[in-house]
């Protein structure tokens, strides 16, 4: 009963993922849901209630501490700090995500969404659903500052200043300077940009869902988070915050925008445009952009490598399986050459330098791969394990965190976290990794 009681208020609700007045029929999406939520556990903390299915419970305690440093850093930006619970949905599957959040299976596979706020309520896909896993921490905070937004502009915000915004924060709940684009969606959008292929902020409504396909949808999140980081340089932080309010006080987002930053938003996408040529953003040849892929059968090389690495990765396999690791190291290295900034050829070539015993190049190819590729695990992994073994547990912590943050339902990651802990003398942090572990046993 307590499952349905976000019942009490009206299904029509401004939609972020989905700007528009979304009516759903409420006694049958109540008597479809509620059937999902009956298989869901709650759990809580001070500002939110959060809803897992079990093997998922292993998110939970990862979950409501992001979520609680959201409230407290991205509330502080927007200035809002609800006094209700949140309610924070996290599904098992793809079908139980579409029915939660009304947005189509075609939908989801075109545009990659596995996070919505709506409803009242913050719903993401678990990470286990995608093959490479996903930010999903930043997902949540994501969704939250959607929410937030919603209560400041008094669901007044325009399409691409919702996403822009939400995007641009969305890293802030654990960093003081937010990472918004990462370097192989930084790379996309420089070459859009030469090649005059910018999407225009108008397209971008009524949602990004309902572009062509995922690369347009993630090159808009680019342009919506860079000229939100435009705003945040030229014209400070607190202008995010007034833009919003002014919105609030029923301003069209031209009077909003002169209001704020003396010019209508016509104006700002152009001033935005030349602020990007200006600021000539730096390309990383290789770095894979943030790809969501649903499903458990994906290749990494065919999915983050492209075809002109492909047969450098796959002979070095071949060598590899076959004894011959320095030739394997040979092809891999080709292969970075070509791509300097690539994850899989560049963790490939350092788990070859790793067997050759050249250690200290195995950690810088590990580090340029982590650092230009924050959404791939295995070189997270992959690092951590060799910091371990030159007894560097605090580096390794944080290593094998960043993985956890990717892909939570690896059990080498908690396994190891439980060893890193119990060197660093961290009762709770091994508890909690013994939790995981025995969760994702059962």
């Amino acid at each position: 009963m307590r499952a349905l009681k976000i019942f009490a208020a009206a299904l029509i609700f401004f939609s972020p993922c989905c700007l528009e007045a979304v009516q759903v029929p409420t006694e049958e999406y109540s008597k479809q849901i509620s059937l999902v939520w009956k298989r869901m556990s709650f759990s809580e903390s001070k500002h939110f209630e959060l809803w897992t299915e079990r093997r998922d419970e292993i998110l939970a305690p990862y979950a409501l501490e992001t979520l609680e440093k959201a409230y407290d850093r991205i509330g502080a930006v927007l200035n809002n700090f609800p006094g209700d619970k949140i309610r924070v949905e996290i599904y098992r599957t793809k079908e139980d995500f579409s029915l939660a959040s009304t947005l189509s299976d075609e939908t989801l596979e075109r545009s990659g969404a596995i996070g919505i706020c709506k409803f009242k309520r913050l719903m993401i896909l678990t990470p286990e659903q995608l093959a490479f896993g996903y930010r999903w921490k930043d997902t949540l905070a994501h969704e939250l500052t959607h929410y937030l937004i919603n209560e400041v502009s008094r669901e007044n915000c325009p399409l691409w200043l919702h996403e822009g915004i939400a995007k641009y924060l969305e890293t802030v709940w654990r960093l003081d300077h937010p990472e918004y684009l990462s370097p192989g969606n930084r790379t996309e959008l420089v070459k859009a940009h030469k090649d005059d292929k910018l999407i225009p902020f108008s397209r971008m409504e009524p949602s990004m869902v309902y572009l062509n396909n995922q690369e347009e949808v993630r090159l808009a999140f680019s342009e919506v988070a860079h000229a939100l980081h435009y705003i945040d340089t030229a014209f400070g932080r607190n202008a995010i915050r007034d833009i919003l309010l002014s919105l609030g006080r029923g301003r069209t987002r031209d009077e909003a925008f002169q209001e704020v930053v003396k010019m209508d938003s016509k104006k700002f996408e152009e001033s935005w445009k030349q602020y990007l040529t200006n600021e000539n953003l730096t390309e990383s040849p290789g770095a894979a952009p943030d790809k969501l892929t649903l499903g458990s059968d994906a290749n990494e090389i065919d999915e983050l490598a492209s075809v002109d690495i492909q047969g450098h990765i796959r002979l070095g396999d071949r060598l590899r399986m076959n004894g011959k690791v320095e030739a394997s190291a040979v092809q891999y290295q080709r292969a970075v050459e070509k791509e300097p900034f690539n994850p899989v050829a560049l963790t490939k070539l350092a788990r070859a330098q790793i067997a050759l015993g050249k250690l200290r190049e195995a950690e810088t190819s590990l580090l340029t791969a982590t650092g230009a590729n924050p959404n791939y695990s295995p070189a997270f992994i992959v690092l951590g394990k060799l910091l371990v073994d030159n007894k560097q547990f605090a580096k390794a912590k944080d290593s094998f965190e960043e993985a956890n943050a990717v892909n939570p339902f690896n059990p080498e990651i908690h396994e190891s976290l439980v060893l890193i802990y119990e060197s660093l003398g961290d009762a709770e942090g091994i508890k909690r990794e013994k939790r995981a572990l025995e969760t994702l046993k059962n």
